[in-house]
């Protein structure tokens, strides 16, 4: 080999190493780069589905109003019925299937026998009226209707007192379970039973 080969061959050789140890500082330089921008980089934790429902805040129903808007006007003998839904707490007034008025209810606590709304299949019984007070219960209630034992179970108006003022942490958790068996309403809701739901109408009280 003539001293020109070897020459060209050593500085062949020079610059391969000056590329391979660039390269190298080259790709270093990126992942330290990397890892800072890593550093850097602030997580923002997205709200959960769980944590939105959390925050949003449902209104309280208006007790002094018809929870459903305006009134159906029901024709002499037809056949409605009252359908309860305990897990909706909700009160369905229908014909057949067709709704013709929801209302806005609360229902049994369920924390024991003496508060749970008992279900099944009733009828509207003879015993109504514009005014009760139980002093057990240190509370009473307007436009009462009963469906089950003559005066035990009732559709009524929010609770009040003996002064027949509204019992308002009761009456803001229409929408939720909160009697002791009976089937609270608006107080125009219930007057609305109260005066146009019949004797003997069916009432079908569900989970």
């Amino acid at each position: 080999m003539n001293l020109w080969t070897k020459g060209y061959l050593i500085a062949l050789v020079f610059l391969l190493t000056l590329t391979t140890t660039a390269c190298s500082q080259s790709a270093q330089k990126t992942t330290d780069h990397s890892e800072q921008q890593v550093k850097n980089h602030k997580t923002v934790e997205l709200p959960t589905r769980s944590k939105a429902n959390e925050e949003k805040k449902v209104a309280p129903v208006n007790w002094n109003k018809p929870s459903g808007g305006a009134y159906p006007i029901i024709k002499k003998n037809e056949p409605i019925w009252i359908d309860v839904s305990i897990k909706a707490q909700k009160v369905y007034i229908k014909d057949g299937r067709r709704i013709l008025y929801t209302m806005i209810a609360s229902t049994g606590k369920d924390t024991n026998p003496d508060t749970t709304t008992p279900t099944g299949t009733y009828y509207i019984q003879a015993e109504r009226g514009k005014w009760f007070y139980a002093p057990k219960y240190k509370e009473g209630a307007k436009y009462w209707v009963s469906w089950k034992n003559h005066g035990e179970f009732l559709f009524h108006s929010v609770p009040m007192d003996q002064n027949q003022q509204i019992l308002t942490a009761d009456a803001k958790k229409l929408g939720q379970k909160d009697s002791h068996g009976c089937i609270h309403l608006t107080v125009p809701d219930a007057k609305w039973v109260y005066e146009h739901i019949p004797y003997q109408t069916k009432v079908v009280i569900h989970s």
